[in-house]
């Protein structure tokens, strides 16, 4: 792989930029380096519980330089194919910030028995009652549409997290049905979507993430060139300049 062999990088988070609230060393200059050399950046996250504007804060309090159309979240992706097919009467199964972004998109929200489609998305705070009045409405929904399906993700100093895959699940064992659609990673919506606003082919992004069923399986699916993050082989678990341009062949 060559610098000139692509002109979209994708910037994975969790895992990738930061753990939690802390930025991982050297991700910052490594952006940078991209940007110097020409290319557009964005990030990408199967993180739900925030909003797109919720992420660009953070990234934007961490130092990070980026835009608010940098960012893409599933849940911000979930909302865009929502209103791309005129689903309406959507039950959220997810996260009071996953609601907002759908009222902010102007897409009906029906957290009632009644509603037609049904809508997982990560919720750490989920209970016993919100899995159960899930499920009322995926006996019956005409779509149950998940933001992903992640096993685990990197919280605070790395610890490993229960992903949303532990909020899909339990949904689709007690309703015997699975879901209908997978909006983030690794599903390719948000490198398709990329393609149309850029005029450019999958083969024209790099995507760096540190997590292969889901970032790189996406790119692999989508015919996008791809960095895997091997954590157990870097110094304090962080990315570099260095490394990054050694992985290219960039020097």
């Amino acid at each position: 792989m060559k610098i000139n062999d692509f002109d979209i990088v994708l910037f994975d988070l969790d895992g990738t930029i930061y753990y939690g609230s802390k930025i991982i060393p050297g991700a910052n200059q490594t952006i940078e380096f991209f940007r110097n050399a020409g290319k557009k950046i964005y990030f990408t996250t199967n993180n739900s519980t925030k909003t797109r504007a919720q992420i660009y804060e953070k990234l934007f309090d961490m130092g990070v330089n980026c835009k608010l159309e940098e960012v893409l979240t599933s849940g911000y992706l979930a909302a865009l194919y929502c209103k791309k097919n005129n689903l309406k009467n959507v039950y959220i199964f997810g996260s009071p910030n996953l609601i907002n972004e759908f009222n902010e998109n102007g897409i009906s929200v029906n957290q009632n028995d009644n509603a037609e489609n049904l809508l997982i998305g990560y919720n750490p705070l989920m209970t016993y009652d919100d899995l159960t009045a899930a499920l009322q409405v995926a006996l019956h929904a005409k779509q149950i549409i998940a933001c992903n399906r992640e096993r685990t993700y990197p919280g605070e100093n790395s610890k490993t997290m229960p992903g949303c895959g532990a909020m899909t699940a339990p949904i689709e064992w007690c309703s015997q049905r699975e879901c209908d659609i997978i909006i983030g990673k690794p599903n390719t919506l948000m490198v398709e979507l990329l393609c149309a606003h850029e005029k450019l082919s999958a083969d024209r992004f790099l995507m760096i993430g540190d997590t292969f069923e889901s970032d790189v399986r996406m790119a692999n699916r989508a015919g996008c060139l791809s960095i895997l993050i091997d954590k157990q082989s870097l110094h304090d678990d962080c990315i570099s300049v260095k490394q990054i341009s050694e992985i290219i062949k960039i020097f």
